[in-house]
């Protein structure tokens, strides 16, 4: 069984991107747009991994980070980030975004994918 991810932020385009690139890599990805949808959407799926972009006000953000905690106690929260920091103490770990790739979209990748 695949690897639930719940993948939050508030850019449309980058989280299709994030979607579109996870389950290619055999993710189970639940996407949420925005704090209320990323809400209903722990409420409701089973335990993962939390992914939040860095597009999430901070405060969003935490409250995620905690309403997540509330659920899933030892699951993992990663933090996209557009800072060079050492990283929210929300999160267990992060990973640096330097910017968005020209023609992103999802549909204009290729894969490489056997």
């Amino acid at each position: 069984m695949p690897s639930k991810v719940i993948s939050v932020g508030a850019d449309p385009e980058l989280l299709r991107l994030r979607h579109a690139v996870l389950e290619t890599a055999g993710f189970d990805v639940r996407s949420a747009l925005g704090e209320d949808d990323a809400i209903t959407t722990i409420q409701a799926v089973q335990c993962g991994t939390l992914l939040m972009c860095y597009s999430l006000s901070k405060r969003a953000r935490k409250s995620l980070a905690q309403e997540f905690r509330r659920y899933c106690p030892k699951a993992r929260i990663i933090a996209i980030t557009n800072q060079k920091l050492d990283g929210p103490d929300y999160a267990d770990s992060f990973v640096l975004w330097s910017g968005r790739p020209r023609n992103s979209h999802p549909d204009n990748l290729e894969w490489g994918i056997t």
